[in-house]
């Protein structure tokens, strides 16, 4: 094992905590701790993705939106589920809407993927990853010592 446990958490500014706060608890991380400074305001609110995971909103933004994908930074990050479908559909009832839909056939890497966006633009991939993808199959040959695989795709 390498030198870290595991992810802890990430964090964002945000533009308008409680519309930010309202979408990730729709998508189903609830809050579960926020934190006050000296004056009573929100410093940080904590949301809960999965154990020991969790997501920090940091409020007082400076009113843009996101960095544009191309931006040096963070990119977008990805949330896992079981099953697209469903996953599809609870979003749906949530009122979050796919900001690109997920195409009828697996992407290159083997998985299910589709995307929205938070409050702020902040890309969010949404993923269901197969048995057989090649992230799995990297894991495993990591695992029995082999060197970092190398593929072309494109």
């Amino acid at each position: 094992m390498g030198i870290f446990d595991g992810f802890g958490h990430m964090a964002l500014k945000v533009n308008d905590l409680e519309v930010s706060v309202d979408f990730y608890d729709r998508i189903g991380f609830p809050e579960m701790l926020r934190l006050l400074d000296a004056e009573g305001k929100p410093w940080i609110v904590y949301h809960r993705i999965s154990e020991h995971l969790y997501l920090e909103l940091l409020p007082g933004g400076d009113g843009d939106p996101a960095a544009d994908q191309k931006r040096t930074g963070m990119n977008h990050f990805c949330l896992t589920v079981r099953n697209a479908d469903e996953a599809e559909k609870r979003l749906a009832d949530a009122g979050v809407k796919l900001s690109r839909p997920r195409k009828t056939v697996r992407g290159v890497d083997g998985n299910w993927g589709m995307w929205i966006e938070d409050p702020d633009g902040n890309r969010i991939e949404i993923q269901e990853m197969a048995p057989e993808c090649i992230q799995f199959e990297a894991e495993r040959n990591l695992a029995d010592g082999a060197p970092p695989q190398v593929l072309t795709i494109y």
